[in-house]
């Protein structure tokens, strides 16, 4: 059965990636090939691992966006209406979901909220749900399902794409394992509480100067806190992000000594990277930090 949730519509990014997919604003070029959007970046990444050549893939979230905060425009959700697949995460990661709600109500398109069923989501509702792996092909999984189901005719194309992708997952799970098993320390302050999912799968400790949306800076005291944390554990390094920079961990680090390196959520690429690019680098990230 379709999962019948929301979203809105259409594409702004212009992308050839390796994964053969692209992100060029849709035209009327009679393609034959089922017609994807999703909503933003981790979604149409772990979507094109999946569709390959066999599918057009837009995303709607501009390159270099935070998901929490874009918002459609009436003729982009018009757009949506003549896709086959409509993908977004869920977990209220995308708050301009519910909105669009009745743009999609009686069509055909169908909508999968790709966290539904992921088995491992963290008890304080972080919807950075694709940072542990397992979570990550739990949504290839349901991506998959849904392009089978919108073009039966490629189901072994994408199954066997969804197959690679176990092994690949599965590697890098075996990686970050062994990393950490030798880490020192396995706490890590971040600027964003974007982290849980990745923390549960590893034995990671979080403390984060945002909170999950990111929206609200953090109280003195808080930062008090965070810095006597900091001195009294002999941190070296703080982690932001690509998307966005933090005034507030840099006064952080400059009052602590810390050094600042980047641990990527995987909101947004500017570089076109993929899933995998970018889990590893954050485990390069996470070595240099925790060893």
């Amino acid at each position: 059965m379709r999962k019948i949730k929301i979203l809105a519509a259409a594409a702004a990014l212009s992308i050839l990636t390796s994964c053969g997919v692209s992100t060029d604003e849709p035209s009327d070029t009679g393609s034959d090939k089922i017609q994807v959007y999703t909503s933003f970046y981790a979604m149409y990444d772990l979507t094109r691992a999946i569709a390959g050549d066999s599918a057009d893939v837009y995303n709607l979230c501009p390159t270099g966006s935070e998901p929490h905060d874009f918002e459609p425009t009436a003729a982009e959700m018009a757009e949506l209406t003549d896709a086959d697949v409509f993908i977004y995460n869920g977990m209220h990661m995308e708050p301009w979901t519910d909105s669009v709600s009745e743009t999609l109500s009686g069509s055909d398109v169908i909508i999968v909220e790709a966290s539904a069923d992921v088995p491992h989501v963290t008890e304080n509702y972080d919807p950075h749900v694709w940072l542990d792996p397992e979570n990550a092909y739990a949504q290839m999984e349901a991506i998959a399902n849904a392009l089978i189901q919108a073009d039966p005719g490629n189901r072994g194309y994408y199954t066997a794409r969804l197959e690679e992708c176990r092994g690949k997952i599965d590697k890098l799970d075996d990686d970050y394992k062994t990393a950490v098993s030798g880490f020192s320390s396995h706490l890590i302050i971040t600027s964003h509480e974007a982290y849980m999912n990745l923390c549960d799968a590893y034995g990671l400790i979080q403390t984060a100067v945002n909170g999950v949306d990111n929206s609200e800076d953090p109280t003195p005291t808080r930062m008090a806190e965070i810095e006597e944390l900091i001195n009294a554990n002999n941190i070296k390094y703080i982690f932001t992000e690509p998307l966005s920079t933090s005034k507030i961990v840099e006064t952080i680090a400059e009052d602590t000594g810390c050094d600042i390196l980047v641990l990527d959520p995987f909101e947004g690429s500017t570089e076109d990277k993929d899933y995998f690019t970018v889990m590893y680098e954050n485990l390069e990230a996470l070595k240099t930090a925790l060893s």
